[in-house]
């Protein structure tokens, strides 16, 4: 009799774990499908964040109608470049010499936290506005005299393009038509 109960329990026990065996396989398969998924959406992501690859300069062209002369990867890495609407190899005199460079506008594929920096902004004088011509969530930034000097496109998941000029390399304006088309290509797929 007693090798009957200890039989049964030992089948018990086997089927019991066979039963949580199959729930941990439906559970990992669950994960790993999420993780698909995840990955899916990094990959189609990772694209805008090799900003100058996936934005040539001819669609900036576009969108404001004046050439780039230069597109130049920053040295902080593939996520950030710069458009030069103008370049000289002697634009900023320094102490130690002069340095190239010129007016340009510089796209960011930002994974900071957006949140901390439209605060700390917005305690600066900076409001966000949306704009409803362009085909994506969005932001555009403006200062204490009303004057855009930032655009970001809004892709998730704590994900942002940001778009700004620097030196008058086009007008505030500008950045609201280069969202637009980036929004495009976005949209797109492509």
């Amino acid at each position: 009799m007693k090798k009957i109960v200890i039989l049964l329990l030992f089948f018990v026990l086997i089927l019991s774990g066979c039963g949580q065996k199959i729930n941990s396989n439906v559970s990992q398969e669950k994960i790993i499908g999420d993780k698909n998924a995840e990955t899916a959406e990094t990959v189609k992501t990772a694209g805008v964040g090799d900003v100058c690859n996936y934005f040539p300069k001819e669609l900036i062209e576009s969108a404001i109608g004046k050439p780039i002369v230069k597109t130049e990867i920053s040295i902080l890495g593939s996520e950030y470049c710069n458009y030069y609407t103008a370049y000289s190899e002697t634009y900023d005199h320094t102490p130690y010499g002069d340095k190239p460079g010129g007016p340009q506008i510089v796209v960011v594929y930002d994974t900071e936290d957006f949140a901390k920096d439209k605060a700390y902004n917005e305690t600066h004088g900076t409001k966000y506005e949306t704009d409803s011509s362009i085909s994506m969530d969005n932001y555009v930034m403006r200062n204490n005299v009303n004057k855009i000097w930032q655009t970001a496109l809004v892709l998730g998941d704590d994900k942002y393009l940001r778009i700004k000029f620097i030196d008058d390399a086009v007008t505030g304006e500008d950045l609201v038509k280069i969202a637009k088309k980036f929004a495009e290509k976005i949209s797109a797929g492509k």
